[in-house]
């Protein structure tokens, strides 16, 4: 039972709306939507054609890797520590790609050097 009510705990604890992870990926999510707001319908299919390329390294690199079905994350009333990582490090990284595409950063990159 001791178990159990610290986790309980650790739980509650996590959806602290003044922990710093939290709020970090409130402000990528908002961001992030901004961005997808914003962004093109080309613009949106190149961040996920790098996502798929990005997740796709990873398999080559670590091999196959079961992946959890993670939607019940984006509507939880209640998160661990764990799901917060995952969530801020997915967000950040949703919107350093949206940056990327969006900026242009890849077209300058792609342009033969002169």
């Amino acid at each position: 039972m001791l178990i159990y009510r610290n986790e309980i705990q650790n739980e509650r604890k996590s959806m602290d709306r003044d922990d710093p992870i939290f709020q970090e990926f409130c402000g990528y999510w908002q961001l992030s939507e901004e961005m997808i707001a914003k962004a093109s319908k080309d613009e949106l299919a190149e961040v996920a054609r790098i996502l798929a390329m990005q997740s796709a390294h990873m398999t080559r690199k670590y091999g196959k890797q079961p992946l959890p079905d993670l939607t019940h994350l984006l509507s939880a009333t209640s998160l661990d520590d764990e799901s917060i990582f995952l969530l801020r490090d997915g967000a950040e990284a949703l919107v350093g790609v949206l940056g990327s595409v969006t900026s242009g950063l890849l077209d300058e990159i792609d342009s033969p050097m002169q």
